[in-house]
């Protein structure tokens, strides 16, 4: 019995060593058991009983972001230890435990509680896996591809969802954290984009295209509650010049082939800033924002002008027309 409890001593102290370096290096808590250990059974237990003795809504929520968060540092512990096979039983609870973490949110808001925080934490916290989980991707053979992809997924609906809740909160707290995302989305691709794996860096802009028009939606949903988006537009207005900034990098570095998506996410992002201007022109609350668009001189002059021109040509089409009506002529009788 001794020897036993002895070795358990031992596989805990040494899953923590490996842990502690991996979380570090990720900002990731320190795994403790990993799914590769026989005595994975008992941190499960634990945690049963720990979910049993949390009570509220709130709480739970609370809880369960912290456990998904801890799963993927056990998935990237096991990957760094050439097992990849284990981290699959950690992505299937890094699924289950964000997906009750955003259920149980959404229940405390339905009571009138606020969930501004733990839907602040999920959103951030939903970058940082995502950033571990396409390294661990990097790492695995093609048969532990696609667990990790399907938790790359639910990561990105989680992000959107935690947003949309904090959005209704605090739009501009949402709207920050949509663009640092964005921004993510951008250096992987300048990263890709170096290391010449194309195929990659077109699917790291396609991400951003998408995260960047997400923030359209916490826009509106701002709008709707009757908020103030004055900063929201702002952080709009400020994150264009760094965005554009690392694109005309990407740019300069993708064969020709590469190049149309890479303005086509030009497009979107000076999209954005032209509407975000046209705001703040209307209240009147421009402050620092340039009126044009901030196209960085690297980028041939005429991309830039071909770039502008079909934004300015979107936004025409996008504004609606207002029909006057036709003022009925009153009949004159005749004498």
């Amino acid at each position: 019995m001794r020897k036993v409890f002895l070795l358990i001593v031992a596989l805990l102290f040494s899953g923590i060593l490996v842990g502690t370096a991996l979380a570090q290096e990720a900002e990731l808590p320190v795994p403790g058991l990993t799914p590769d250990s026989p005595f994975y059974f008992l941190e499960i237990i634990s945690e049963g009983i720990g979910d049993f003795f949390t009570f509220g809504d709130l709480k739970k929520a609370e809880r369960y972001a912290k456990l998904a968060t801890e799963r993927v540092a056990e998935a990237q512990a096991v990957v760094e230890k050439g097992k990849p096979e284990a981290a699959e039983k950690a992505l299937k609870r890094y699924e289950d435990q964000l997906t009750k973490s955003l259920v149980r949110a959404e229940k405390a808001r339905a009571k009138g509680i606020s969930i501004e925080k733990v839907t602040e934490t999920v959103a951030e916290a939903s970058s940082k896996h995502l950033s571990v989980l396409e390294k661990v991707l990097e790492k695995v053979p093609e048969r532990a591809k696609e667990a990790i992809t399907k938790a790359k997924e639910v990561s990105t609906a989680g992000q959107m969802t935690a947003l949309m809740y904090l959005a209704r909160e605090n739009p501009e707290r949402a709207t920050e954290i949509n663009l640092k995302a964005a921004e993510a989305r951008l250096n992987r691709a300048k990263a890709k984009a170096e290391e010449g794996e194309i195929e990659e860096t077109e699917e790291a802009i396609e991400e951003f295209e998408s995260q960047y028009k997400f923030g359209e939606e916490i826009s509106e949903i701002a709008k709707g509650l009757g908020k103030d988006t004055t900063t929201v537009e702002q952080l709009v207005g400020k994150a264009t010049s760094i965005h554009l900034e690392i694109l005309a990098d990407v740019y300069e570095k993708v064969p020709e082939q590469a190049k149309p998506a890479i303005e086509r996410a030009m497009e979107v992002s000076v999209k954005g800033h032209e509407r975000a201007v046209q705001v703040l022109e209307e209240k009147g609350v421009l402050d620092e924002i340039p009126e044009e668009p901030p196209l960085p001189e690297k980028i041939p002059e005429e991309i830039q002008e071909r770039v502008q021109e079909k934004v300015k040509k979107e936004l025409e089409e996008e504004e609606i027309e207002v029909e006057i009506p036709e003022i009925e002529r009153p009949e004159i009788p005749r004498p």
